[in-house]
C-alpha cells in the first residue's frame, strides 16, 4: 500500500499551493492576467511577469478549471484564463517595440517590457504559452465555444491578431536561431526550447487544421520535423547523456551539458503519444532511452553533490537541482547553486508518467543505453540484460512499474519534508540544511505542485 499519511501531506500541500499560487495571479496593482514569478520585490526582485512562468503556472489553473465540479469554481478559473489571453495579447503588441521581439522574457505587472540588462531573447516564452493556450482551446472547442477560440485565441488569418497564431508565426520563423536557455545564463541551442517549440507547432498544427487553416497547418508541420531532426544533436553517446545545449557561449566556462531542464522539456513536451492531436510522432517521450540514462546521470550526480541527499540522513527521494557548476544560490551568482522544489517535484510526474507509459504499451525495453536508470531503481533482487523485453505478466515487469511510482513518491516526499511549516515554497532548497531560500512563494512550485498531485491521484497503489 502507498503511504497514506503521504497522501495525506501531499493533499494538504496541494490545497495550500492552490491558495498560494492564486495570490499571485492578478495581484493588485496589476492589469489582470498579469502572473507574478514570486512576490518578492527585492533580495531578489522577481515581481515580474515572466512569459515561461507564466504559462507554466496557467497549465496548473487550466487544469483546476477541467476538475473543478462547483459552477462558482469553473466561472472563476476560466475568468482568470481570459484574463491570462487578454494580457498576452497586449504584451505581444508591446514586445513588437522590443529588440527582442516576442523573445522578450519578462515584463512589468503593468504589461511593459522590462528595459534593463538581460538575457534576451529566449524563445522557450512563447513556445510554453502556445502550448498551454492552444490546449485551452481545444478544452473550449469541446465545450462548444469555437466563436471564443476564433476571436480571442486562433483566428486563421494573416497578418494575425490572435495569441496562439502570433507565437506560432514566430517560433515557426525563428526556431533556428540562437537564443539564451531558460535559466537566462547560456546561449546557444537548447534541448528544452526546441522539444517545446516542437510541442508547440505540432499541436498548433492540429488546431490550425481544427480551424480550416490547412496552409498554415502544413508549413508549422514541416518547421516540426525539421526541428526533430535538430533535437536528434543533442545526444552525446560518450557521455551518456542529452546535451542541453549546443553552440553553447554566454558562460564564463564550459558546462558539462548535464542538465535537469531536458527531463522536465518531456513533461511540457512529449510525454506520452497521446499528448499529440496530430500524427507528430514522438521525439523523446519519457521511456526513450537516451532520456532515461539522462535521468539517470542526474541522479547519481545530485545523489553525492547535495549533503542534504546523504543516504544515512534517512530520507527518501534525492533533492534535484539545475545542473552540477550551479552557482546560484538564490541571492547570488558567485556561491553554491541548491536543490529547487520545482525540478525535484518534475522528476516525481517524470516517474509517475514513466509508470503510466509501460502499463499503456504493456512492455519496457532495456538496452546498453538506459540499464544505468534501471540499476537506480529500489528493486531487492532485480537483474537486467541489454535487449531484454519486460512484458504485462512478468512479475519483473510489475516490479519495475511499482518501483517507478514508489520514486515518484519519494520525490514528493523529499519536498513536503522540506516544505515551510506554512505550507510555502521557495525557489530553493539549501544543499545544506534543506531549508527554503531564494525568491519566496514562487508560483512556479505551486503551478508544479498542483499538476503532480493530479498525476499522483492516478497512480494505483504500490503493493
Amino acid at each position: 500500500m502507498r503511504a497514506q499519511s503521504l497522501r495525506k501531506c501531499l493533499q494538504q500541500d496541494t490545497e495550500r499551493a492552490k491558495e498560494l499560487l492564486l495570490k499571485n495571479v492578478s495581484p493588485p496593482g496589476s492589469i489582470p492576467g498579469a502572473i507574478v514569478a514570486s512576490p518578492s520585490r527585492s533580495n531578489p526582485n522577481y515581481y515580474f511577469h515572466w512569459v515561461r512562468d507564466s504559462g507554466i503556472a496557467v497549465k496548473a489553473i487550466l487544469s483546476l478549471y477541467q476538475s473543478a465540479t462547483q459552477l462558482a469554481a469553473r466561472q472563476r478559473y476560466f475568468d482568470l484564463l481570459m484574463d491570462f489571453v487578454d494580457f498576452s495579447r497586449d504584451i505581444q503588441r508591446t514586445a513588437t517595440h522590443s529588440p527582442a521581439g516576442l523573445g522578450e522574457p519578462k515584463f512589468t505587472i503593468d504589461g511593459e517590457p522590462y528595459s534593463g540588462p538581460w538575457g534576451r531573447p529566449q524563445h522557450d516564452g512563447p513556445a510554453i504559452r502556445a502550448i498551454e493556450l492552444t490546449r485551452l482551446a481545444f478544452v473550449l472547442l469541446s465545450e462548444g465555444k469555437r466563436e471564443l477560440v476564433r476571436e480571442k485565441l486562433y483566428d486563421a488569418k494573416l497578418p494575425t491578431d490572435s495569441v496562439i497564431k502570433t507565437d506560432l508565426e514566430y517560433i515557426s520563423h525563428h526556431w533556428r536561431e540562437p537564443c539564451f536557455d531558460l535559466w537566462e545564463e547560456v546561449w546557444g541551442h537548447h534541448f528544452f526550447t526546441r522539444l517545446l517549440e516542437r510541442t508547440a507547432l505540432v499541436e498548433g498544427a492540429a488546431l490550425a487544421m481544427k480551424l480550416e487553416d490547412a496552409g498554415a497547418a502544413r508549413w508549422y508541420l514541416e518547421q516540426s520535423r525539421a526541428l526533430g531532426d535538430e533535437l536528434l544533436l543533442h545526444w552525446d553517446p560518450g557521455r551518456n547523456h542529452l546535451v542541453a545545449t549546443r553552440d553553447q557561449g554566454g558562460w564564463p566556462s564550459p558546462r558539462s551539458g548535464l542538465d535537469s531542464s531536458v527531463i522536465v522539456a518531456t513533461l511540457g513536451g512529449y510525454a506520452t503519444d497521446e499528448d499529440l492531436h496530430l500524427e507528430g510522432g514522438c521525439a523523446h517521450p519519457v521511456d526513450q532511452e537516451q532520456v532515461l540514462a539522462t535521468a539517470a546521470a542526474l541522479e547519481s550526480t545530485f545523489e553525492v553533490m547535495y549533503p542534504i541527499n546523504d543516504p544515512s540522513k534517512r530520507i527518501e527521494g534525492i533533492a534535484i537541482g539545475r545542473y552540477p557548476e550551479d552557482r546560484y544560490d538564490g541571492y547570488r551568482t558567485d556561491s553554491l547553486g541548491n536543490p529547487w522544489p520545482s525540478l525535484t517535484i518534475g522528476f516525481a510526474v517524470f516517474y509517475y508518467k514513466l509508470a503510466e507509459r509501460y502499463q499503456r504499451l504493456e512492455r519496457a525495453v532495456l538496452t546498453s543505453t538506459n540499464l544505468p536508470f534501471f540499476q537506480r531503481l529500489p528493486l531487492e533482487d532485480a537483474r537486467f540484460r541489454p535487449g531484454e523485453e519486460l512484458l504485462l505478466g512478468d512479475p519483473r515487469f510489475d516490479e519495475v512499474v511499482d518501483a517507478l511510482r514508489r520514486k515518484g513518491d519519494a520525490f514528493l516526499g523529499r519536498v513536503h519534508h522540506h516544505i515551510n511549516p506554512d505550507g510555502s515554497l521557495s525557489e530553493q532548497m539549501n544543499r545544506f540544511t534543506g531549508c527554503q531560500q531564494g525568491a519566496p512563494d514562487l508560483s512556479m512550485n505551486y503551478a508544479v505542485y498542483i499538476l503532480a498531485a493530479e498525476v499522483s491521484e492516478h497512480q494505483p497503489s504500490s503493493r
